[in-house]
């Protein structure tokens, strides 16, 4: 059992309403049964109804009200038979049921249980990740999903996990009220199981959990997210002054900044938190470091969202994809989703109902309808393969066009760069340097510093001026070798989207 942690009173009002309301078979997809079965108890408290467990190695037991077990209950068919016959009204909860679900005969008693079971109070709950539900019994199932836990849940939990240590060795607590905040925002996300894993970890190290664990704990986080294999976490490395021009965007961001921090406070007011903005544009102009910014600049974890990861060749895994890496954004909330180069995922291509098709039409029902507070920052390069129905206004709050740098814009990239070589910007003919650079995006004149410190390098002279002139003018960039497709795509922005310089 779960100590310190109890469902909130809308979870479990929301399982009492099901039940009073004749739903008999529940579906919880979540990889945190403990937790499920944590609510089902309290639900059959509140409702005073018997409950039951039912694992293919225990069988089926009653734990409520007082426990006992049903003889020869091992099998599914078996636990079926048992809870069909005895038309209880009671919550069963059934766990590893997931891999007989396309059975015949499992399938003929889950349809009888619904029949009998709709006329009374009785629930057979079925949990489990990712559950391949057949499509006879799909339509008879009601899902129910887990909420993300609380602050108070992660506090009162991490205070269980550190009493039962201390009653097996020295447990010793450096942390302030800040370095607590820290502590709680690091584990947001995270199973309680894998809590329990990382700070016990933690302090038997050492006898202590300190601020130095929080770093661990993130680490510990991007591996877990890393091994869901649709989502990448990025430490946050840059800030809003890394990014030069941009100014409308950066305008944009400030005024929601306080909204999306504080939802309540927004809803109060009459606002709803931002949902988020897509980012168009020429390659190598800022986007995916503007993602990277607004999660520094907003304290927020950011997790990257890579299309290519989400294909799979069996049918209906892709859809799975997006939708474990969603439940999981969902999970670490606030967070920012970055997803980039997102014409890869939504291309107009498939159009013969492919893949694609259904990734799209999941995400934008996502969009349309999330609740949590996930910042989605999407970026891309060819909007000649983004869905029409992907720029409709209401999809995202905003589209904005990021386009070639300007010359002010030029010469704070130059001054960031170089600084960030530990060389001094006023040591450099500037101006110069801005002119040679017109129709440069960032990335490209990036490059032209970091070229020209190698040729220094080389010649075992320091960086000057006339070293990065001469790799600016060996250099083509993108506006002369794509000077088309940049008019085109200046063109079609003109009308439809925000300017964000």
């Amino acid at each position: 059992m779960l100590k310190g942690v109890t469902p909130s009173a809308d979870q479990l009002r929301e399982l009492e309403i099901l039940v009073r309301s004749h739903h008999p078979l529940l579906l919880v997809d979540t990889v945190e049964e403990d937790r499920a079965h944590l609510l089902l108890r309290h639900a059959a408290e509140h409702l005073d109804l018997p409950l039951f467990s039912w694992t293919q190695v225990a069988g089926l037991c009653r734990e409520l009200p007082d426990p006992g077990k049903t003889p020869e209950s091992g099998s599914p068919q078996k636990a079926l038979a048992f809870i069909e016959r005895s038309d209880l009204e009671a919550i069963f909860h059934l766990r590893g049921l997931g891999p007989y679900l396309h059975e015949p005969p499992v399938i003929a008693q889950l349809k009888s249980i619904h029949n009998k079971y709709f006329r009374h109070r009785g629930a057979i709950v079925l949990s489990g990740q990712g559950i391949d539900m057949p499509p006879e019994l799909k339509h008879l199932f009601t899902p129910l999903d887990l909420e993300v836990p609380s602050p108070q849940a992660y506090h009162a939990f991490v205070k269980a996990v550190l009493q039962d240590l201390a009653q097996r060795v020295q447990v010793k607590v450096e942390l302030s009220s800040a370095d607590v905040s820290k502590l709680l925002a690091a584990l947001h996300g995270l199973t309680f199981f894998e809590i329990q894993k990382i700070i016990t970890q933690a302090v038997i190290e050492d006898g202590i959990l300190g601020r130095h664990d929080i770093d661990r704990i993130l680490e510990a986080k991007r591996q877990i997210i890393e091994r869901s294999g649709v989502l990448e976490y990025f430490p946050h490395e840059h800030q809003m002054v890394d990014i030069a021009g941009l100014d409308e965007l950066k305008g944009w961001l400030r005024k929601r900044q306080a909204a999306f921090e504080d939802p309540r406070r927004a809803k109060e007011y009459g606002l709803t938190p931002p949902k988020g903005l897509l980012l168009i544009g020429v390659q190598g102009c800022g986007k995916s470091l503007c993602a990277k910014a607004v999660a520094a600049e907003w304290k927020l974890p950011l997790i990257r969202l890579d299309p290519s990861n989400l294909y799979n060749r069996y049918v209906g895994e892709s859809e799975k994809n997006l939708k474990r890496a969603i439940r999981l954004a969902e999970a670490m909330a606030p967070v920012v989703l970055w997803i980039d180069e997102i014409e890869k995922s939504l291309s107009q291509d498939d159009a013969d109902g492919g893949p694609a098709q259904r990734i799209f039409g999941t995400f934008l029902a996502w969009m349309q309808d999330k609740k949590e507070n996930v910042f989605v920052i999407a970026t891309a390069n060819d909007i000649s393969k983004l869905p029409p129905e992907l720029m409709r206004k209401g999809r995202f709050d905003e589209i904005f066009f990021v386009d070639l740098p300007g010359s002010d814009a030029r010469r704070k990239i130059l001054e960031i760069h170089l600084r960030r070589r530990r060389r001094d910007p006023s040591s450099f003919d500037l101006m110069r340097l801005v002119d040679l650079t017109d129709g440069f995006s960032g990335a490209e004149i990036e490059q032209a510093v970091v070229s020209a410190l190698y040729t220094a390098f080389s010649r075992e002279e320091d960086l000057t001026t006339k070293t990065i002139a001469e790799e600016i003018e060996l250099t083509k960039p993108l506006s002369v070798t794509m000077a088309e497709r940049i008019d085109a795509l200046r063109a079609w922005a003109s009308d439809r989207a925000v300017f964000a310089g």
